[in-house]
């Protein structure tokens, strides 16, 4: 068993490194460990447990990736922190999913995914509050695929530079928002990420107003279509996230025009004629 001090050395080598089990390949165990960590007066007993339970489900996958990861790690100037990753180092090749490095990752993915059902919260309960389920509205259905498309990207730890270069093309300037939105979903949307999107959303347990998550979880309903470009599901959250990517590079730029926007929030608007009216 592990002690305190290993627990927080390892900690530390998580905060420097960003090390992280990837959020799109947690499983059951981690979402009821979120759940745990995320209510009022959570049982530590019953934390520490489901800990454990993570790092048993998740180091036998994800020990050789860590491990790689560590080892591409810049070495700290700090002594002390220099000695806590030569550690995290020696740990990261243990096979024991309860050493303190995988109790460490595990403990810091139920955190992190506690924080994302927070953050779904406080969007679902704006969605309600805004009248976004609402299907005789048509710009409901703009406020629900972009509320949906943030917590995809938020549960599955998505960033746009994930598809940078996917991006890069949806926002030229030459192209349509008819033509930029579905090449973009088709670049981006393989079966297996889709079908992770649509998971986070079906397993998605909050205390929301029920309008509001019963909105977002029927975009997950059926099953994943055959082209990237008819799942709503894939299409609101490639779409956000590629906003994101245009708001901050335009930023970044100081440019006081619109011209780099593309196809944008178009790509969110053209999201009624597939969603139609079940989408509400």
């Amino acid at each position: 068993m592990s002690t305190e001090r290993d627990m927080a050395a390892m900690r530390r080598v998580i905060a420097m490194t960003g090390l992280a089990f990837p959020r799109g390949l947690l499983g059951p165990e981690a979402t009821e460990l979120a759940a745990a960590i995320g209510a009022g007066a959570p049982d530590r007993d019953e934390v520490d447990s489901l800990i454990k339970a993570v790092a048993m489900a998740q180091w036998p996958v994800l020990q050789g990736p860590m491990a790689a990861a560590l080892s591409r790690a810049d070495r700290p100037d700090d002594a002390a922190d220099d000695r806590s990753l030569a550690v995290a180092e020696e740990f990261a090749a243990d096979s024991d999913p309860h050493n303190p490095l995988a109790l460490a990752l595990a403990e810091r993915a139920g955190l992190d995914l506690a924080a994302s059902r927070a953050r779904a919260l406080d969007r679902l309960e704006a969605l309600a509050a805004t009248q976004g389920t609402d299907p005789d509205r048509p710009e409901a259905l703009v406020a629900l695929a972009t509320t949906t498309g943030r917590i995809v990207i938020d549960l599955l730890d998505l960033d746009p530079e994930d598809f940078g270069p996917e991006i890069a093309a949806y926002a030229d300037v030459g192209t349509s928002a008819e033509e930029a939105t579905p090449r973009l979903a088709r670049s981006t949307g393989d079966d297996e990420i889709r079908e992770w999107a649509r998971e986070s959303l079906r397993d998605l347990e909050v205390p929301a107003p029920p309008s509001a998550l019963a909105a977002v979880r029927r975009m997950a309903d059926g099953p994943v279509p055959e082209d990237p470009a008819d799942d709503v599901v894939w299409v609101a959250t490639v779409i956000v996230l590629a906003e994101e990517a245009i708001d901050l590079a335009t930023t970044e730029a100081q440019a006081g025009d619109d011209d780099g926007d593309g196809g944008g929030s178009e790509g969110l608007a053209d999201l009624g004629d597939l969603m139609g009216d079940d989408a509400g």
